[in-house]
């Protein structure tokens, strides 16, 4: 193979492997200044095709590898956590931190005003100053972001600013 694709495969996995773990150390301590999840997210897809590229590049060695029962021992290891990370492990309101958001989400704004301590009036002044139109004090969250299609994740943002 090409020797610049050698060249470039390994110090773009090292590269983007550091920045990946990295940022996913910084989201699992939930410390995310800045821009971490959104840099997180692309560079894991510059760490898999980077990964991919070195494979590509090493086929001989990679192959070398699944020969050994260890070489297949991790790559069956990790194919198993990575199907397994897709079974609903947590059933729907387990954790309690979805069950108070989703049930923040389906309250209304009076309901929303009471738990935050702040008159409603002040809390509909503040969408309004952020472009959010809202029908009525009794308009849930859900409803708010719907009726201006926005995310409900940005609304949070706007109420709990």
């Amino acid at each position: 193979m090409n020797t610049t694709v050698k060249n470039i495969a390994t110090p773009l996995v090292a590269g983007a492997f550091i920045i990946s773990a990295s940022t996913g150390l910084m989201i699992f301590f939930d410390f995310e200044p800045g821009i971490v999840e959104p840099v997180h997210e692309w560079m894991s897809w510059v760490l898999v095709s980077g990964a991919l590229l070195h494979v590509l590049v090493n086929w001989r060695a990679f192959k070398g590898y699944l020969q050994r029962v260890t070489g297949k021992a991790f790559i069956v290891g990790a194919a198993s956590i990575a199907l397994l990370s897709l079974y609903p492990w947590v059933e729907e309101g387990e954790d309690g931190r979805k069950k108070a958001v989703k049930s923040l989400e389906k309250a209304s704004l009076v309901s929303v005003s009471g738990v935050l301590d702040t008159d409603v009036e002040q809390m509909l002044a503040k969408l309004s100053g952020n472009g959010v139109e809202v029908m009525g004090p009794e308009s849930t969250l859900e409803e708010i972001a719907v009726q201006n299609d926005i995310e409900k994740k940005e609304l949070f943002g706007i109420i709990f600013e």
